[in-house]
């Protein structure tokens, strides 16, 4: 069996070991985009034996498997283990279902659900958005003193407990309620309840960390012959080497989640594994200038082709999309300049200022950014579809009002787009003609999701997925996006031989030919 260790963690500190459970209005600032859930579908696609084990605390597991399409799912969990769970379906479980004081009043919003008793706020109830409850957070005298996190699978995980209104202890129980240890935020103790102490090796750990490598080394014990691999992250790559028992291991390198510059670090994690796994070639390069030449690495896509070609070809817009996260200064404004020429030049062209952040402020500072490019080529601001809460200031307020009333009779053409999910990506390409990555290092999903859709590519530097003139066009000169542009947009023929190219190569991105691509690198170890 394949078993996959994922980087499922919180970035804010108490609550490292924690997932990034979220109530249903909260907007992610970054897309989901994941080495781990991916492997874990080429693997299934491709009928191999496939096994998760958590180290994070993650009550809301089930929902996010199925989320991510890959539930049911075997899995193991550090926490479960930890608290004594055992059940695996998902349950049902309402605010109403609890006991709650006499006369209590409710209250329903358009974010959550307030609890009331003689007009005094006592909880704040918050939902994920299918309606489920996730959390509640009680008061008394408008001061917060504790939040109840529930499981999905239908009982109340855990409790952290607040003093003055700041989080000071995290209590966890089993799903019958029963307390199992206690967390503290200000020592980091970790405190066995007496009724179960006899289950653990300690009454007291210095660090939770402790705690969820003794659990993580007996599961390990127990599957001797499994390939463990391992979302490479600083937080839990020495724990996992400290509890392995013999296991073949395989480090995943994905997207700047492990520090690249961290020579001593590479150099600690790499010779434990039979195999490394980047997501690109740059990666791999920047780990063997690291580790040296003897390590094995490879660099083998965790994103699968699905051939769902776009239909660009019956409407008659034009449409180019150009990412632009990590793009910016120089560079930017000149790819944007030669872009804006050709767009005016060509009436039917619109441009698709892509971006994986999201969030009103995120759009503000690109139709500002774009807002800026158009002063200074002279072109009117109302090429750019306004966001309706967009504040941009205008500078010489004169010239902007006469702008305005420009605006008012031009359509817009360039519009700012973003995709936080493969399937928000997937409908933002269904009608793209050309895609503009002219970043110093294109992005990996993009391309694949590219080649599935049949859409040649213009790219700066080449990759393994982009061949010139076949599936795109490398420029390798920022002041060449002119001649790409005329390349596929100009006429049907070379947009045409791309579309063939896509899916001539869609056929070694398939789930079976990734998952034998990893099989062949483990054999040749």
């Amino acid at each position: 069996m394949y078993c996959f260790i994922p980087s499922w963690y919180s970035k804010l500190e108490p609550y490292i070991w924690h997932s990034n459970n979220r109530h249903w209005y909260y907007q992610e600032i970054h897309n989901e985009f994941d080495d781990t859930v991916n492997q874990i579908r080429l693997f299934l696609g491709a009928k191999e034996e496939v096994g998760l084990i958590l180290l994070s605390y993650t009550p809301e597991l089930c929902y996010f498997l199925h989320r991510q399409g890959i539930y049911p799912l075997p899995f193991w969990s550090a926490f479960d283990e930890m608290q004594g769970i055992t059940e695996k379906e998902p349950g049902t479980l309402s605010y109403l279902d609890l006991e709650w004081p006499e006369g209590t009043e409710w209250v329903f919003t358009n974010f959550c659900v307030l609890a009331y008793v003689d007009n005094e706020k006592i909880a704040r109830v918050q939902f994920e958005a299918s309606g489920r409850m996730i959390w509640i957070d009680r008061y008394s005298q408008l001061t917060q003193t504790s939040r109840d996190l529930y499981d999905a699978r239908g009982f109340l995980s855990s409790v952290i407990r607040y003093v003055d209104g700041s989080p000071q202890y995290h209590e966890y129980y089993d799903a019958e309620g029963a307390l199992r240890f206690t967390h503290s935020f200000l020592t980091g103790e970790v405190l066995i309840a007496e009724e179960v102490q006899r289950q653990f090796s300690r009454n007291k750990y210095d660090r939770i960390e402790e705690l969820i490598e003794e659990v993580l080394r007996k599961e390990l014990l127990k599957r001797p012959s499994d390939t463990i691999v391992i979302a490479s992250n600083k937080q839990h790559n020495g724990m996992i080497r400290h509890a392995l028992s013999g296991q073949p291991i395989v480090f995943s390198f994905f997207e700047g989640r492990y520090d690249l510059e961290d020579r001593e670090g590479l150099n600690m994690d790499i010779p434990f594994a039979r195999l490394v796994v980047t997501d690109t070639e740059h990666t791999a390069k920047m780990i063997r200038e690291a580790v040296g030449e003897n390590v094995r690495i490879y660099d083998i896509s965790p994103f699968d082709t699905r051939l769902t070609l776009g239909q660009s070809q019956r409407i008659r817009e034009l449409k180019v999309l150009m990412p632009v996260d990590k793009f910016e200064g120089f560079l930017l404004e000149r790819a944007l300049s030669q872009v804006l020429d050709y767009l005016m030049e060509n009436e039917n062209v619109q441009l698709l200022i892509g971006t994986g952040y999201s969030g009103q402020e995120r759009k503000n500072e690109l139709t500002s950014m774009l807002g800026d490019v158009l002063r200074k080529k002279g072109l009117p601001r109302g090429l750019i579809e306004q966001q309706k809460d967009a504040a941009l200031e205008e500078t010489a307020i004169d010239e902007a009002s006469k702008d305005q009333e420009r605006s008012k009779k031009i359509a817009p053409r360039i519009f700012v787009v973003s995709y936080m999910s493969e399937d928000d990506l997937i409908q933002v390409l269904k009608d793209v003609r050309l895609i503009l990555d002219v970043r110093d290092q294109p992005d990996l999903y993009l391309q694949i999701a590219g080649i599935s859709a049949g859409i040649p590519q213009v790219n700066y530097r080449f990759t393994r997925y982009v061949q010139h003139q076949k599936a795109g066009f490398i420029i390798q000169n920022i002041n060449h996006i002119t001649e790409a542009l005329v390349y596929y947009l100009s006429g049907l023929s070379h947009w045409n031989e791309a579309l063939v190219y896509c899916v001539q190569e869609v056929e070694k991105y398939t789930s079976g030919s990734l998952v034998q691509q990893w099989k062949l690198a483990m054999t040749e170890v």
